[in-house]
C-alpha cells in the first residue's frame, strides 16, 4: 500500500514538472521567464455583449531597463468575433508602472457560443512570443431591438 501510495505521487510529480515545462516552452504564463524581458500581464473582459472591452494591462518588472519594440497581438475565431484592433503597439514601457491597453470586441454570432482568445505580447526581431495569456469569453447576450 505505500509502495503504490509513493509511486502516484512520483507519477503526480513527474505529470506536474511536464506540464509546468511545457508551459514554460509555450510562454503560457502571465510573468515571462524571460531575465530581459521580465513583463507581466493580466486580461480583463467588459461587458455583456454583443460587443466586448478587451483591456490588456502589462507592466516591466526590471529595476531599471526599459521594454522596446513590443507588440500586443490575438489569436481568435474569425467568424465568431470581430476585433477593432487586432495589433496594438507598445513602443515603451517604463519599469514599474502599469500600462493599459484597450481594445473592442464583437461577437459576430447570435448562437450563444462562446470561444477562448489568445493574447500574445511579441518582442520585434524574435520569433517566441514573450508571454502569452489565455482568455475565457463569456457568453454574448443577444441584439436587443426596442
Amino acid at each position: 500500500m505505500h509502495r503504490t501510495f509513493q509511486r502516484d505521487l512520483y507519477l503526480l510529480r513527474l505529470n506536474t514538472l511536464r506540464e509546468y515545462a511545457k508551459s514554460l516552452n509555450n510562454s503560457m504564463n502571465p510573468i515571462s521567464s524571460d531575465p530581459t524581458e521580465p513583463l507581466k500581464h493580466n486580461a480583463k473582459v467588459q461587458g455583456i455583449g454583443p460587443t466586448f472591452k478587451l483591456r490588456v494591462n502589462l507592466q516591466n518588472r526590471s529595476l531599471s531597463q526599459p521594454s522596446t519594440s513590443l507588440l500586443i497581438t490575438f489569436l481568435y475565431d474569425e467568424k465568431l468575433y470581430s476585433f477593432k484592433k487586432s495589433f496594438i503597439g507598445v513602443h515603451m514601457l517604463v519599469p514599474g508602472l502599469n500600462y493599459a491597453f484597450e481594445t473592442f470586441v464583437e461577437c459576430l454570432s447570435d448562437k450563444g457560443v462562446s470561444d477562448n482568445i489568445k493574447v500574445f505580447v511579441l518582442k520585434d526581431g524574435k520569433s517566441v512570443p514573450i508571454i502569452t495569456g489565455l482568455i475565457s469569453m463569456p457568453v454574448s447576450e443577444g441584439l436587443v431591438v426596442v
